[in-house]
Order: structure tokens, then sequence, then C-alpha cells
């Protein structure tokens, strides 16, 4: 009777810490903006795996639970703990400083060769040209990292923006009749953009149910 009991508290315990380690995996995996097909080609394991691990019906074994940690910049204590799990300021932080930094680099360049232009070539009356261009630089830096550390509405935003600051810099380069046509073609662009990533954010939200 003592053994059968202790067996039941025994298999409580372990289906408590299953389901706490899958409310602190799903909890990430939100925080982090990733759906659970995301997660797991990021793992290398199938998005069925990923869904158990989250359902609390398996745990990934402990190499799994250790990529994740590097994955979200936590600790496998965070992913066991009781306590409610909480966003880590300090790695946004450091995201969104290598963010900045890297788009503070083009506009850098833009700088220098403007200023480079002014001292060795003062006629040249377009220099300031630098600065248009270092916007689509600038989108496409911040696509790349959008990518990769943040989520699709940022994605979104930077190639929208990128998509119209081409034709811009263009348009301000070279005198040429008509070139504002550019623009006309900037719009079906825009709209098949539009289309496939409210198209993304559908499937991305199916799957993370």
């Amino acid at each position: 009777m003592i053994r059968v009991y202790g067996k039941i508290i025994y298999m409580n315990k372990e289906f408590e810490f299953m389901n706490l380690v899958a409310k602190n995996l799903t909890h990430y995996r939100k925080v982090n903006n990733l759906t659970q097909l995301q997660l797991a080609e990021k793992l290398n394991y199938s998005d069925k795996s990923v869904s158990k691990w989250e359902r609390g019906e398996s745990l990934p074994d402990i190499y799994v639970l250790y990529k994740i940690t590097e994955l979200y910049g936590i600790t496998l204590n965070d992913l066991t703990s009781k306590k409610k799990p909480k966003r880590k300021l300090q790695y946004t932080k450091s995201k969104l400083l290598s963010t900045l930094i890297l788009i503070g680099i083009c506009w850098l360049l833009a700088t220098v060769v403007y200023v480079l232009f002014g001292i060795f070539i003062p006629s040249f009356k377009l220099a300031w040209l630098s600065f248009i261009y270092a916007i689509p630089l600038s989108m496409i830096v911040l696509i790349i990292l959008s990518i990769r550390w943040w989520n699709m509405f940022i994605t979104y935003l930077s190639t929208s923006l990128l998509i119209w600051s081409i034709p811009l810099a263009i348009f301000l380069s070279i005198r040429y009749d008509n070139l504002w046509l550019l623009f006309i073609c900037a719009i079906p662009i825009q709209i098949i953009i539009t289309f496939w990533f409210t198209l993304q954010i559908e499937i991305n939200r199916n799957i993370s149910k």
C-alpha cells in the first residue's frame, strides 16, 4: 500500500514538473515571437515534437533544453522554475542596441561619403544623396535583423520602406523625364508584400494554436 501510494505521489510530481516545463516552453517561445514550426526548424525537430513538449506529453532531452536556453538567452532554471517566467530585459536591450549600432554604421558611412565629397570634390552638388541611399541600406540591415530577432511587423515595415526608398533614390539621382513612374511600379509590389505578410501571419497564427 505504501509502495503504491509513493508511486502515485512520484507520478503526480512528474506530471506537475512536465506541465511546468510545458508552460515555460510555451511562454518563452511566444515571448520570442516564434511559432512552433519556426522553433522546430531552429532545433532540427518536427513541429509535432514541439507541440508535445508544450502540451506536457513529453520532455525534450537535456541537449535540446540547452539549445533552447541558448536560443532565448535564458537559463535552465528559467524553464524549470515555478516562478512565473519573465522576459529577459537585458537580452532584449542587447538586440535593440545591436540593431541601432548596425543601422548607425550605415548612416556613418553616408556621412563619411558626404564629407569626402565636400573635401575633395566640392563642386559635386549631389553629395547629399549619400543620406538618401542610407535609407534603403538601413532597411536591408533591418530586414535581416528583424527576421532573426524581431517580429513580422518590423520586417513588413522595413520591407515597405525599402520598396519606396529605392525608386526615391533613383528619382533624385538621375535627371530623366517620367522617372516618377518608378513609384507606380512600387504600388503593386507593396500590395503583393502586404498580402504575403498577411498570409504569413495567418499561417503562423494557425500553427501556434
